[in-house]
């Protein structure tokens, strides 16, 4: 009887152990978002804000929800998405036409600050494409598993709805100058305007071949690398197509504490019994 009440005495104590661990975990609240610096000057960031219904009828509209307001652009901040105005105006690009790959003219004229931004994040890669109507395919909620999206627009306009960290669609209205920035992994789409015209310069890192290739959000199922190192860097690892009861889960730390609680009355009842 004493060696049987010591394994149910160790067995006890490293339930606690582990309740107590859980409870610590539980403790440390994870926090969705990269830290957005706190009076950041944003005034040159676009109109961003919510849409009236999650999958507009015609997405080249803007499908603005008036009752929402604006958007905080630290809400994209907070996803990973960066943005830079830029000015194309009087420097040398292709007149509304593609050019793959694009190169800066040697006796054109070239702006050194895009030239500046390339050289700062390895973007030895560029090309221009033109978009003059309504691309499904494009506007099919997508994300990037080769590396980061980065578009220039030279020319025109469109709308991008991006995802932030809550899941929620986030349009921006992309006019030209504006240089954007997507982390791999974020799922977004692209859709022109009414003006069914833009131009835009891609950017790749490194010296390779570049990856434009996108995963539709309904075959990426968590089994993604690149949206799962997302998921954990800016969604503190719950991914809503995985975890889609996560508010109620307990799974985890709840459900491990219910777990201990249970298995501690078992535990108490069998000692009562050997005393």
């Amino acid at each position: 009887m004493f060696h049987s009440s010591s394994a149910l005495f160790l067995f006890l104590s490293a339930l606690l152990t582990t309740a107590n661990a859980d409870t610590a975990m539980a403790d440390t609240e994870c926090v969705k978002g990269a830290v957005v610096p706190e009076g950041g000057d944003y005034s040159d960031w676009p109109e961003l804000f919510r849409l009236t219904t999650p999958n507009p009828e015609d997405p080249t509209m803007a499908n603005m929800d008036e009752t929402a307001g604006f958007v905080d652009p630290s809400v994209l901040l907070a996803a990973g998405v960066g943005f830079t105005l830029l000015d194309p105006t009087g420097f040398t690009y292709p007149d509304k036409v593609k050019e793959i790959p694009w190169s800066p003219p040697v006796n054109g004229t070239n702006d050194a600050t895009l030239q500046e931004l390339r050289d700062e994040n390895d973007y030895q890669y560029a090309d221009i494409v033109v978009v003059t109507a309504y691309n499904a395919g494009y506007y099919e909620e997508h994300i990037h598993a080769g590396g980061d999206e980065v578009r220039y627009v030279i020319d025109g306009s469109g709308y991008f709805d991006i995802r932030d960290v809550n899941d929620e669609w986030v349009r921006m209205k992309a006019a030209t100058g504006a240089f954007i920035s997507f982390p791999s992994g974020i799922e977004h789409r692209f859709a022109v305007d009414e003006s069914l015209y833009i131009q835009a310069m891609r950017l790749f890192p490194g010296s390779g071949a570049p990856d434009w290739s996108s995963v539709p959000r309904s075959e990426i199922h968590g089994n993604n690398t690149a949206r799962d190192a997302y998921v954990d860097t800016f969604m503190c690892g719950i991914d809503p197509d995985v975890h889609h009861d996560h508010g109620d889960d307990t799974s985890g730390a709840n459900g491990r504490g219910l777990f201990v609680a249970g298995a501690l009355a078992m535990v108490a009842s069998s000692l009562a019994l050997l005393a």
